[in-house]
C-alpha cells in the first residue's frame, strides 16, 4: 500500500518546520529545557499546530513518549462527559518516568463552554502532572480562564516562498514536472494550508506526473482564475456580453455561487484595478453575497454586479 503524502513529508523535527520561525524557536527552548507550560496554539489550518505538539511531546518526554501523551480531537470529544472521564482520569494519575504528561486537544475551539470551564478547573488541580495543550483556529473561542493559564503561540498564514519550496521539495522526491503556473495554482488552491497542498499533489501525481494549472483546478472543481481575470477585464471595457459568457463557462462546471463570489473578490483584492474603482466593486460583490445568502437568485446577483461594472 503507497504512504499517503501526508505522513511521509511531516515534519520530524523543529528543523523540518518550515515558514514558522518565533513559533519554533519558543517551542525548541521549551523542549530542550523540559520547561513545558500550557499552551495555546492559534492559526490556520494545515499550517503546522499538529505537527509542532506531537514534536514538542516527543522531544520533551522522552522515548516512551507516548505513554505519557494524550491527544484528542475536541471537535469529536467535546461533550463535558468526555472532559469529566477520559480526560480527567489521564490528567490526575502520575507520569510514567517523566515530570509531567501532556494533553493535546486539537480543533479545541469546538469545545463547549462547560467543558472549558472543567478544563479550566483540572488545569490548575493537575498543572503538576499534566500540561495541557489547546489547537484552535479562533483563539477568541477559548474562555478567557484558559488563554490566561496558556503561553499563547501564534501560527502565521505560510507565505508563497514556504509554499513554494515545500512544492519543489516534494515534486523532486517524486519526480513531478510542475511548471511556475501550476505552483501559484496550488497556492491559490490552497491558500498556505499544507495538509490540503501534499494531498492535493499526491491525488494529481496519482493521474499524471506532469502538474498542470488545469489539472490542479480541475481536481478541486476550482475556478481558473484566467476565468476571473477575463470576466473583470471584459465588464471593465464596457463588454458586457463577453463578461457574461466567461461567467456562465464557469457556472456550466458546477462550481457553487459562494467559490464565485469568494473568487472575485480575492481576485479584486489582489488586482491593479485603481483604488476608487475597487472599493466600488467589493461593495457590489459584499452585497450580491448577503443577497445570496438571504434567498436572492445566484445568477441573477452575481450578473447584476457585472451590469454594473459595465455602466461605469
Amino acid at each position: 500500500m503507497d504512504t499517503l503524502w501526508v505522513d511521509k513529508y511531516r515534519p520530524k523535527s523543529f528543523d523540518d518546520v518550515v515558514g514558522q520561525e518565533e513559533a519554533v524557536r519558543k517551542l525548541k527552548a521549551m523542549a530542550e529545557t523540559k520547561t513545558v507550560q500550557h499552551l495555546l496554539f492559534s492559526g490556520p489550518p494545515g499550517v503546522g499546530k499538529t505537527t509542532c505538539a506531537l514534536i514538542l511531546a516527543k522531544e520533551s518526554l522522552g522515548e516512551n513518549w507516548q505513554d505519557n501523551f494524550m491527544q484528542l480531537n475536541a471537535s469529536d470529544d467535546r461533550k463535558l462527559i468526555t472532559i469529566q472521564t477520559k480526560v480527567k482520569e489521564f490528567s490526575r494519575s502520575k507520569p510514567l518516568n517523566s515530570s509531567f504528561k501532556i494533553i493535546f486537544l486539537d480543533e479545541a475551539d469546538s469545545l463547549t463552554t462547560e467543558a472549558q470551564q472543567a478544563l479550566r478547573r483540572m488545569m490548575e488541580d493537575y498543572g503538576e502532572n499534566c500540561r495541557f495543550i489547546f489547537s484552535v483556529n479562533y483563539q477568541s473561542n477559548i474562555i478567557e480562564a484558559i488563554q490566561s493559564r496558556c503561553v499563547i503561540i501564534r501560527f502565521k498564514s505560510l507565505d508563497k516562498s514556504a509554499v513554494f519550496s515545500l512544492i519543489d521539495k516534494i515534486s523532486n522526491s517524486e519526480n513531478l514536472e510542475i511548471d511556475e503556473e501550476a505552483k501559484e495554482a496550488l497556492f491559490n488552491s490552497t491558500m498556505g494550508d499544507l495538509r490540503r497542498l501534499i494531498n492535493l499533489m499526491q491525488s494529481i501525481a496519482s493521474v499524471s506526473k506532469k502538474i498542470t494549472a488545469e489539472l490542479v483546478y480541475k481536481s478541486l472543481s476550482k475556478i481558473n482564475l484566467d476565468k476571473i481575470d477575463k470576466i473583470f477585464k471584459s465588464a471593465l471595457s464596457g463588454d458586457y456580453l463577453s463578461s457574461k459568457k466567461e461567467l456562465d463557462d464557469i457556472i456550466s462546471q458546477g462550481v457553487s455561487p459562494s467559490e464565485i463570489i469568494n473568487a472575485m473578490y480575492n481576485y479584486v483584492i489582489n488586482s491593479d484595478i485603481a483604488v476608487e474603482k475597487k472599493i466600488k466593486i467589493i461593495e457590489l460583490i459584499a452585497e450580491a453575497d448577503y443577497r445570496i445568502i438571504v434567498g436572492a437568485t445566484p445568477l441573477i446577483q452575481l450578473n447584476a454586479i457585472l451590469a454594473k461594472i459595465t455602466e461605469w
